[in-house]
């Protein structure tokens, strides 16, 4: 399967540890990146499935959403705006260095930023430049970094921008007997890991045939 990066890190180690012990003989590839990587992988028929946003239309896919995270700022804990005691509106950033991404790329909000100064589509690399407090980054939830002492993040609002994570599968495929034990272990793990991760979940994870 593929996956986006935040995914692989904190919602697949549990997934990974049921699944391995309930099926022990089935062997595991996973291949971690962007949106349009995990996509193209499912193009492209070198995975069974992906998690990941939707990167482009492709009626050939059929993108099945299960989870919903929010976007917040990101910054480093000594920049101003990590002073902020009650949530940030998108205007607030305006006249800020922002540090833009593949992910915040495409926002409606981000006409409030205008055109980025620096762009970084690696998150390792774009964690470094916030860690210098070069900048500030709007990331969804999955994607802001946990036990980080150098980094914060502050609630964005006005309006609250969302990120849908989905299930992508080739339509009319059927799927493996690996690849549909593995679905059947994100269904029973999935409510809660987002509960645990304060995610919306959105819908049973399935593929659908249609």
């Amino acid at each position: 399967m593929a996956v986006l990066p935040s995914i692989a890190n904190h919602l697949l180690p549990d997934i990974i540890k049921r699944f391995s012990t309930s099926y022990p003989g089935i062997c595991i590839h996973l291949h971690d990146d962007n949106s349009q990587s995990v996509q193209q992988c499912v193009e492209r028929n070198e995975v069974d499935f992906g998690l990941g946003s939707r990167w482009r239309p492709n009626a050939e896919l059929i993108f099945t959403p299960i989870l919903r995270d929010s976007f917040s700022l990101v910054c480093h804990k000594d920049h101003p705006l990590a002073q902020a005691k009650t949530p940030l509106t998108w205007k607030t950033l305006a006249g800020e260095i922002f540090l833009d991404t593949g992910v915040s790329r495409a926002l409606p909000m981000r006409k409030f930023i205008g055109a980025p100064k620096l762009d970084f589509p690696n998150i390792i690399t774009l964690l470094a430049m916030l860690r210098s407090n070069i900048g500030v980054t709007a990331l969804p939830a999955l994607a802001i970094p946990r036990g980080d002492n150098e980094l914060v993040s502050r609630e964005l609002i006005d309006p609250v921008e969302t990120r849908d994570i989905c299930l992508i599968s080739r339509r009319g495929a059927t799927p493996s007997p690996a690849a549909e034990a593995m679905l059947e272990t994100l269904s029973e793990q999935l409510p809660t890991l987002a509960k645990a991760l304060n995610l919306q979940e959105l819908q049973a994870c399935q593929i659908i045939d249609d």
